[in-house]
């Protein structure tokens, strides 16, 4: 994988990508973005042209995805950023470039301007919820293992490593863990159970872009089988974007108007916050681990955030008393120490 200031190799795999004159003067840009061994650059070139190269290493076997997976989501429809080239044996891609606006972007944008992006984007995800799985099987598009009861507790087990072991450190012994899972394991096993749907896995304000009003999807290699629900909750519950109470209660009758699939009010609402419990203790533990392991520090200061979010659902949800005490008991502490940057500042 290419990651370097020297940058006369991906010169010329772009230049032999893209077809373009070798004299021809190209700017190399950077981006940070996301905690994952992918690596993002601006390419610019003359006449106002410019690309998105992307260079991806053996970390994470989602990567090589990236591609039949962009196709396959152009065919059904969701929007999703055009691949101009791509180098499979360099691990290597060029995209379109969409600009630099994402859904976090406007986060501190008129309610009215937000509400509208934000039901644009649900509308986009109940395209890949809707039909997507059945299309995916049927054209055998290869993904990521699915949700199950296993991954499900994987994410809860790295909430408790990573974040509370790790970050508060304040490790659970084997009766409290064993309390906190007796009461998420049935919504692990609800959720299993459920009707397969297709995920986008990572359906954050950053994941999100926005171009001339409308909205692209970015970042779905991880896509996989699993309930609409993680996504909207994904979105709704995103530790990036601050909402009133009011605002999110606005969010949630939109997510439900728009990809209710079929559900009650009141069994969707209970599904929403049971995998925004779900999500929220894998966004802790992962800012756990980059944060403090991987010395990623601008993590950190999300913890307050997201840990605030969780405590929310907790009580909406009534799903666990034993941790939702752990959330309160943390909350004060972490706000103290990782809060002196907020999110969106």
């Amino acid at each position: 994988m290419m990651h370097t200031t020297n940058f006369e190799p991906l010169r010329e795999a772009t230049i032999r990508a893209l077809s373009l004159d070798p004299s021809e003067p190209l700017e190399f840009d950077p981006l940070l973005k996301g905690g994952s061994d992918r690596h993002f650059y601006r390419l610019k070139a003359g006449g106002g042209r410019s690309w998105i190269a992307v260079c991806y290493g053996t970390e994470r076997a989602e990567n090589a995805l990236y591609t039949d997976i962009a196709r396959f989501l152009e065919k059904i429809g969701v929007p999703v950023p055009r691949i101009v080239a791509e180098d499979a044996a360099g691990r290597m891609l060029w995209l379109e470039d969409l600009g630099g606006e994402d859904l976090y972007f406007y986060r501190s944008a008129a309610w009215d301007q937000k509400l509208e992006l934000y039901g644009k984007a649900i509308r986009a995800a109940s395209v890949l919820h809707g039909s997507g799985w059945e299309r995916a099987q049927a054209l055998k598009l290869e993904l990521m293992p699915g949700f199950d009861e296993k991954l499900y507790a994987w994410e809860r087990n790295y909430f408790y490593d990573e974040f509370l072991a790790g970050v508060c450190r304040d490790p659970l012994d084997t009766g409290a863990r064993e309390k906190i899972e007796a009461d998420f394991q049935p919504v692990a096993r609800r959720f299993s159970e459920a009707a397969p749907e297709l995920v986008h896995r990572d359906f954050q304000s950053q994941n999100i872009m926005v171009r001339g009003g409308d909205v692209v999807l970015i970042d779905f290699q991880g896509m996989r089988r699993g309930v609409r629900h993680y996504d909207l909750a994904s979105l709704i519950f995103d530790p990036y974007v601050v909402f009133t109470t009011g605002e999110r209660e606005k969010l949630i009758g939109l997510a439900f108007s728009l990809d209710g699939g079929g559900q009650s009010p009141a069994d969707f609402r209970r599904d929403l916050l049971a995998a925004a419990t779900q999500r929220l203790m894998q966004a802790l533990g992962a800012y756990g681990l980059l944060g403090l392991k991987k010395e990623k520090t601008a993590f950190l200061r999300h913890i307050p955030h997201a840990l605030e979010n969780l405590g929310w659902v907790l009580r909406a949800g009534g799903i666990s008393t034993a941790l939702l005490e752990r959330v309160e008991k943390h909350l004060p502490v972490c706000k103290e120490k990782y809060a002196a940057t907020k999110p969106g500042a």
